[in-house]
């Protein structure tokens, strides 16, 4: 199943001194920790999919998990969303004139698909080469408009191991999110070999055909 949405055409003294010993090897390993993550949380120039005007960061994989309301409003770790809790249908492979709400889109991701947003101020000669670029190679692919990123456009996906378990309780992979100040081609395509088909729960590519 999918969602219906309409397409075009997501010791005392020695223990103190033991204990102050622990804390800070405990507060040592926080701050790598937390260093850690924000690395991970930012950009990264040997990205697939980087270029002068794509960036592409990459992000700690969240729980998947199944909700039955397109209104609940999970925490995410990035915007738009790139793992975590997801509509338990997820969108129709196509290319939107209308926005499409992320907790479904999370779901697409999911199945191993590449989401591509584009904002309310990106030019309509730029949104068309990007209709072009879809129907070259629209497999595993979901377009979309999502007004607040303004004149950017971004590509998403989730990479994970094959789930072990269903409902799965693996936490890994990890989610990643290309921001483009312009449409560029190599880029997108770039992105898309290095991401698509690569997720936790895993269809046959005929299963992400367009409209399915």
């Amino acid at each position: 199943m999918r969602i219906s949405l309409t397409p075009v055409g997501c010791g005392y003294a020695g223990f103190m001194r033991r204990s102050h010993i622990a804390l800070f090897a405990v507060a040592l390993l926080a701050a790598t920790a937390a260093l850690a993550g924000l690395a991970l949380a930012g950009s990264r120039a040997s990205e697939p999919g980087t270029s002068s005007a794509c960036k592409v960061s990459v992000y700690p994989g969240l729980q998947p998990k199944h909700v039955k309301s397109l209104t609940f409003k999970p925490v995410y770790n990035s915007d738009p969303p790139t793992s975590g809790t997801h509509y338990y249908l997820p969108a129709k492979w196509n290319i939107y004139s209308q926005e499409i709400p992320q907790i479904a889109l999370v779901h697409n991701l999911e199945h191993g698909g590449i989401v591509v947003q584009y904002g309310d101020r990106v030019p309509a000669t730029t949104i068309s080469r990007l209709s072009l670029w879809y129907f070259g190679n629209s497999n595993g692919l979901v377009v979309a408009p999502y007004a607040k990123l303004g004149s950017s456009i971004v590509l998403e996906a989730w990479n994970e191991p094959p789930y072990s378990t269903t409902p799965p309780k693996d936490v890994g992979g990890h989610g990643y999110l290309a921001t483009c100040s312009q449409f560029d081609e190599a880029a997108f395509d770039a992105f898309a070999k290095a991401h698509r088909y690569k997720s936790g729960e895993r269809f046959p590519k005929a299963y992400l055909a367009r409209g399915a």
